[in-house]
């Protein structure tokens, strides 16, 4: 048997005739108007749905390429921009976190993520989260619109751990060191630091 090069509409649109007729149908019961605009309907229909996934990954390519030099872009920006930003600090507050983070001591770590807590409060009032706490204010936030909210909750429960148990609250060096980037990375989100 020879190998088939060709593809039949018209049996094709009979089969699906006689499936949605319910019934056995003659080709010659079936209008042939109805099977040449059919046929033609099929083949414009193929041949859009080609040329529409050709333009698909056409724009697909070309998305990843502007985001790739999107973010070279970026990286040269920060790199040039990084003496200027460390030069006018947003928020002297902060300053004083990273000194306490820096210290070799465990005490100075503390205070460090319980003034970082401060300012998340901070600036949840200044977002408009209403609460008289922190806890409540993180409530009050939509995640929708606070993509970092569970690093926020995280971080304020470490402070609340330090908070209740004092000094009998072992506070490793990397745990202190991680509370402290949750919080670097919420005030980030909201161009607070």
């Amino acid at each position: 048997m020879g190998s088939v090069d060709f593809l039949n509409l018209e049996y094709l649109i009979l089969r699906v005739y006689e499936f949605i007729v319910g019934v056995d149908v003659d080709v010659s019961e079936v209008p042939q108007d109805l099977l040449y605009w059919v046929g033609q309907i099929t083949l414009i229909g193929m041949t859009l749905a080609v040329t529409f996934l050709a333009l698909i990954v056409y724009v697909r390519i070309r998305i990843v390429f502007a985001e790739h030099e999107g973010f070279e872009t970026k990286d040269r920006q920060l790199v040039v921009e990084e003496p200027a930003i460390a030069a006018v600090a947003k928020n002297p507050r902060w300053e004083q976190v990273g000194v306490l983070a820096a210290s070799e001591q465990e005490s100075d770590w503390r205070r460090a993520i319980i003034e970082a807590d401060t300012l998340l409060g901070m600036l949840l009032t200044e977002q408009g989260y209403r609460g008289a706490t922190v806890g409540e204010q993180l409530r009050d936030a939509n995640p929708l619109q606070f993509t970092t909210l569970d690093l926020a909750w995280k971080a304020h429960k470490v402070r609340n751990e330090i908070a209740h148990g004092g000094e009998h609250y072992a506070l490793s060096e990397r745990d202190a060191r991680a509370t402290l980037n949750f919080y670097t990375r919420v005030f980030e989100e909201f161009n607070f630091i």
